[in-house]
Parts: C-alpha cells; sequence; structure tokens
C-alpha cells in the first residue's frame, strides 16, 4: 500500500527512499502511480476515467424501494440470487393482492407498515435466515377476525383498531364473565386456586363445545354450497342451451336463418312503429279534447298517418342514395325517437298553459311564501310544480287516447251469431263421447223436434 511503502521507505537525511527521479515520471514511489509525463512528446494526457455504477447486491429492485425500505438489512443479507427472486415475486403478489383491498397507491405503504411492525415484534432479536423470515412472517396478512381487510386487529383502510376483532374480543370477555358467575354460584366455598382451576376447565370445554358447533355449521355450509353449485351448474348450462336455441331461431319477420328470432332489421322496424305510435298518442292527447272517443281515435290515426309518412320519405330517400337496408332501418329509428322526443316536449310546453298547472303553480308558490322563502326560490318551486303537472296531465290524456284506441270488449269477442259459429266448428270427439241412442229414440226425439 502507498501509506505502508511511505513508511517503511523515508530516510531521516534523504527523504523518502526509492523515489526514481527520472525525468518526464511523474508520481509515487510505487510502479503503478508513476505516469510518464507525455506532453514533451507531443501528446496529451487522458482525463480522468469514471467508472460506471455498479449494482449492488443488496441495492433494493426497482419498484419495491418503498416497501423493502423497512427491512433493507434483512434484504442486504440475502446472498443468492434465488432467494432475492422469490422474496420479490412474493412481495409483487402481495402488492396486487393488497391493491384489491386499500387501493394500488396505498397497497405499497400498507405492506411496508406491516413489514416494519412485524420487524419491531422482534424486540431486538436477530433474524435468523432473511428469506424464510419473510416469506412465512413478514409478508402474510395475519387476520384476526372475519374482516378482509383485518391485519394484527388493525384495519388496513384506515389504520384504525378493528371493529369486529374488538368484537370477537368483547364476546370472549363475556363467555368468560358468565363462566366465573356459573362457578361461583354453584360452588361458592371453593379456594382461590380450586376456583380459577374449575373456571378454566369448564371455560375449555365451552369454547370446545362451540368449535365443534361451528365445525357442523361449516360442513353443513360446505355441504349447501355444493348443492348449490351443482344447481347453478345445471342453470347455466340449461340457459347456454337456450341461448344456442335462442340464436338458431329464424327470424319471425321476415325468416333470415340464425337471427335469434328477430333480425336487426325488423328489430328497427319495430322500434320505429312502437315510436311513431307513442309520437302520434302524445299529439293526439293535447290538440282536442279526449272525452269523445270517437273524435280521438280519428285525430290519432291522423296524426299516425303523417308520422309515418315522414319516416317512410326519409326511409325512401336514402334508399335512393343506395344505402343497405340495415342502415335505412337504422336511421329511421333515429328519426322516429327524434319525431317521439319532439312530440312530447310539444305536448308538454302546451299542458304547462292549462288551467291546472298554473293554479298548481299559484299554490306552490303562496306555500312557498308563507314559509318565509325568497321570491327566487319560490319562482323556482312553482316551476318544478308546473313541470310536474304538466307532465301528469300528459300521462293521463295517454292513458284516454289509449283506451279510445284500445278495441271494445263486444269487437274483439264478437256477436253471439259468430261465437256460435265457432263453437259448432270444433270438434268434440276428443273432448266428450256422446252415446249413440237406439233407432226409436231417434225416431221419438225427431217427432219431438
Amino acid at each position: 500500500m502507498p501509506e505502508r511503502a511511505d513508511g517503511r521507505e523515508i530516510d531521516s537525511g534523504a527523504g523518502r527512499i526509492g523515489v526514481v527521479d527520472q525525468p518526464g515520471v511523474q508520481g509515487g514511489p510505487l510502479r503503478g502511480e508513476q505516469q510518464p509525463d507525455r506532453a514533451g512528446m507531443g501528446q496529451t494526457a487522458p482525463g480522468p476515467v469514471v467508472a460506471k455504477p455498479v449494482r449492488l447486491r443488496w441495492s433494493l429492485p426497482r419498484g419495491l424501494e418503498r416497501v423493502l425500505d423497512p427491512v433493507r438489512l434483512e434484504w442486504a443479507r440475502i446472498g443468492h440470487a434465488g432467494g432475492r427472486t422469490r422474496v420479490r415475486e412474493a412481495l409483487k403478489a402481495e402488492v396486487r393482492r393488497l391493491a384489491g383491498i386499500v387501493g394500488s397507491e396505498q397497497a405499497p405503504v400498507v405492506l411496508a407498515e406491516r413489514l416494519e411492525r412485524r420487524l419491531a415484534a422482534q424486540h431486538g432479536e436477530r433474524v435468523r435466515e432473511p428469506v424464510g423470515w419473510l416469506l412465512s412472517r413478514g409478508l402474510p396478512q395475519r387476520a384476526e377476525c372475519y374482516a378482509t381487510a383485518c391485519d394484527d386487529q388493525v384495519r388496513m383502510d384506515t389504520g384504525l383498531v378493528c371493529p369486529s376483532c374488538e368484537l370477537l374480543i368483547g364476546d370472549r370477555r363475556a363467555l368468560r364473565h358468565l363462566v366465573v358467575q356459573a362457578v361461583a354460584a354453584e360452588l361458592p366455598h371453593l379456594a382461590p386456586a380450586e376456583a380459577k382451576a374449575e373456571v378454566e376447565r369448564r371455560l375449555s370445554r365451552e369454547v370446545a363445545l362451540r368449535a365443534a358447533r361451528d365445525a357442523v355449521r361449516r360442513e353443513r355450509a360446505e355441504v349447501e354450497r355444493a348443492r348449490r353449485e351443482v344447481v347453478w351448474a345445471q342453470q347455466r348450462e340449461e340457459l347456454e342451451s337456450a341461448k344456442a336455441e335462442l340464436a338458431a331461431r329464424a327470424c319471425e319477420e321476415c325468416g333470415v336463418p340464425e337471427a335469434a328470432g328477430l333480425c336487426p332489421v325488423c328489430s328497427y322496424n319495430r322500434t320505429v312503429r312502437a315510436a311513431v305510435e307513442e309520437a302520434a298518442q302524445a299529439a293526439a292527447a293535447v290538440n282536442g279534447p279526449v272525452k269523445d272517443l270517437g273524435v280521438v281515435a280519428g285525430r290519432l290515426a291522423a296524426y299516425r298517418v303523417r308520422l309515418e309518412g315522414e319516416v317512410d320519405r326519409a326511409a325512401d330517400r336514402l334508399r335512393r342514395e343506395g344505402m343497405p337496408e340495415a342502415a335505412v332501418a337504422w336511421e329511421a329509428r333515429n328519426l322516429a325517437e327524434e319525431l317521439l322526443r319532439a312530440e312530447r316536449a310539444r305536448a308538454v310546453d302546451a299542458l304547462l298553459d292549462s288551467a291546472e298547472a298554473q293554479a298548481e303553480a299559484e299554490r306552490v308558490f303562496a306555500t312557498e311564501r308563507a314559509r318565509r322563502s325568497g321570491e327566487l326560490q319560490a319562482r323556482a318551486a312553482s316551476e318544478q310544480a308546473r313541470q310536474r303537472c304538466a307532465e301528469l296531465l300528459l300521462a293521463q290524456r295517454l292513458g284516454q287516447v289509449r283506451a279510445a284506441d284500445r278495441p271494445s270488449a263486444s269487437e274483439e269477442v264478437g256477436g253471439w251469431r259468430q261465437r256460435m259459429v265457432e263453437l259448432a266448428a270444433r270438434p268434440l270427439d276428443e273432448e266428450i263421447r256422446v252415446p249413440q241412442p237406439a233407432a226409436g229414440e231417434c225416431r221419438e226425439a225427431v217427432s219431438a223436434a
């Protein structure tokens, strides 16, 4: 070493011993420190050599610095790559699991606090095997109760004492108190040591009985769950088969195969018809009285024809432009829905000026002013009341329009002559057996007729 060479090669009168005085040589007494001076040779001296940073064996893995910071010394003691890989993978898995409980941002903090708490529980005792300690004692969650966010009787999401653990501890204390009271009532003359032993014996027996009952209950729950799993699997199979059968059905209207009962074009057309019908009902509900059913039915038919004509003209124009039928049906559906929204908005605006809506608005305004509310708040409440009243009036009128459009019961059933013809045409061979009368009985019946 240079310092050792200097210490042993110093003479009292001549300074250093062994220093070579050569021209163009610089450095100390060692051969490695003697650098030739290249300035006189026409060459520039080389610059300082910067060493590349070397990743130390005990450096914390990237992305887990916050997690391993409390146990960085234990991580540094892991001297083989296999152990570090196992710990690193276990850390990543635990962080992912905790992210589903407390969130991705809070998971590293929670895990770091757990490792710090477990290391502090050593009370200064040295960890013998860092890999085993991290995998078996440091990382696993120790839930003292049934809560998923409980760890060492602390809630991981709030950092407070777990209330479920407090409840379980209270139950255990209550059980011990009951056992102590029972022993004191049944055996009052026992010595303190004997009473304590009897309490412990009864308490152990009660805990064992409760554990047995819990085990039986868990077994029954497992059996019930297995039974439900079988039923659920059967239901899933039936649902899948029903879906496959439905997907294989042809369209009910146009007959396209494998259309799940209704192809997109026919579905759009149904939506168009329903939207046009509702729009016609909304228009007929506010453009005249709704008490006369005949007048309402005629007005509804007129609006229905007008709206259907608008949709048909738009669809014909799109077909002439060369659009496919599915796109035409889509645009027709959008137009029908737009017409429905416009007609409903027009109907509500017309009913806002009705006497009922105005009376409701004035009543609410007077009520709000009586409550010492401001004029602006009272006006806003009255406008909301008028809007609600208009919507209720529209719903009432729509019900009357639908009743006018619905065929009566007599028209649906038909007259007695039509009903008798239908009943006479119904075959009776499979329903009743008519006995064949004799010849004499037939003649008597004909004579009586």
